[in-house]
C-alpha cells in the first residue's frame, strides 16, 4: 500500500472536520496519523473515528453560532418543514408555479434569509388554509395555488412555517442565521427520482421507506449531536417537524399498526433528544 494512497484515504475523511478546523489543525492531524500508518489501508475503527470525531467538531461549531440556540432551532425545524413540503408537491404533481413557490422557501431558507421567506411562508400557509379561511368553493380557485386543506391539523404544519418565518424575521438576530449546505437538496432530489423514475410511484412502498429510513437517520443525527454540543436547538427543530404529523396520527388514527410504530418511533428519539438536550444544558 503506498503512502500517497494512505494520505489521501486520510485527507478525504478529514473533510468531515469544518474548514476552520482543518485549516488550524489538518497538517497535525495528519503528521500523526501518517507517523502511526504511513503505509498501511487505515482500519474501519479508525476512518469511523475520525469521522466522527469531524462531525461532533461540526457540531460544537453550530452550537456556537452568533444566532442563539431557539433562534437556530427554529430556522432549522423550519428547513425541514419547508423539504417535506416541497417533497410532497413533487409527489404530487403540483403546478410549475407553486413548485418554484415551495423551491424558493427552501433556498431562502437554506441561505440563512429570513426576510426573504417571510413572504414565501405566508402564501403557502394562506394559499393551505384558503378554504377554512374563505369557505369551500375557494378550493377551486385559480389552479397555480396549492391544496387546499379542511382542517386545522393538517394545517399545523403550514401554521408552524408561518409563524416561525415570522419569529425569525422580527428577530433582532434574523441576520446571524447560518448557512446550509446544499446537500439538503438531496431530499428533493430523491422525491423527484422516487415520482418520476420509470417502476416507481407516488407514495408508495418504496417512497415510505425513503421517508422513514430519511427522517430517522435525521433524527438520530439530532441525538447524537445534542449529547455531543450539550444544545437544544436540535430537539426544538425536532419538535417542530414531528408533532405537528403526530398531532394528525393520534386525531386520525391509522388503522395500520405498522404506521403508528412509525409515529411511536419518531416521539421516542424527539424525547430523548428533549431530555438529552435539557440535561445536557442544565449542566453546561
Amino acid at each position: 500500500m503506498s503512502e500517497a494512497f494512505t494520505e489521501s484515504w486520510y485527507r478525504l475523511f478529514l473533510r468531515a472536520f469544518p474548514s476552520g478546523h482543518r485549516a488550524e489543525y489538518g497538517a497535525e492531524i495528519l503528521g500523526t496519523l501518517m507517523n502511526d500508518s504511513p503505509r498501511r489501508v487505515p482500519s474501519p475503527r479508525e476512518t469511523a473515528a475520525l469521522v466522527t470525531a469531524g462531525f461532533a467538531a461540526r457540531a460544537r461549531k453550530s452550537a456556537g453560532r452568533p444566532a442563539p440556540w431557539w433562534a437556530d432551532g427554529v430556522h432549522l425545524g423550519l428547513l425541514t418543514l419547508a423539504l417535506a413540503n416541497l417533497s410532497y408537491n413533487i409527489a404530487d404533481h403540483a403546478s410549475p408555479w407553486w413548485l418554484a413557490t415551495s423551491a424558493a422557501l427552501v433556498v431562502a431558507l437554506l441561505r440563512g434569509w429570513a426576510l426573504a421567506a417571510l413572504p414565501l411562508a405566508l402564501v403557502i400557509a394562506l394559499s393551505t388554509g384558503r378554504a377554512m379561511l374563505l369557505g369551500t368553493e375557494a378550493t377551486g380557485w385559480a389552479p397555480f395555488l396549492g391544496p387546499a386543506y379542511h382542517n386545522c391539523v393538517s394545517l399545523t404544519p403550514y401554521g408552524l412555517l408561518a409563524a416561525g418565518a415570522v419569529v425569525l424575521a422580527v428577530s433582532r438576530r434574523s441576520r446571524d442565521l447560518r448557512t446550509r449546505p446544499w446537500w439538503w437538496l438531496a431530499i428533493p432530489a430523491a422525491a423527484f427520482v422516487l415520482t418520476y423514475a420509470p417502476g416507481f410511484g407516488e407514495y408508495g412502498e418504496t417512497w415510505q421507506l425513503a421517508r422513514a429510513g430519511t427522517e430517522g437517520v435525521l433524527l438520530l443525527a439530532g441525538v447524537w449531536a445534542t449529547t455531543v454540543a450539550r444544545s437544544p436547538r436540535w430537539a426544538l427543530a425536532a419538535a417542530i417537524y414531528v408533532l405537528p404529523g403526530l398531532a394528525s396520527a393520534l386525531t386520525n388514527p391509522p388503522s395500520a399498526l405498522l404506521y403508528m410504530a412509525y409515529w411511536s418511533t419518531l416521539a421516542a428519539l424527539l424525547l430523548i433528544m428533549a431530555a438529552t438536550g435539557w440535561r445536557r444544558a442544565a449542566k453546561a
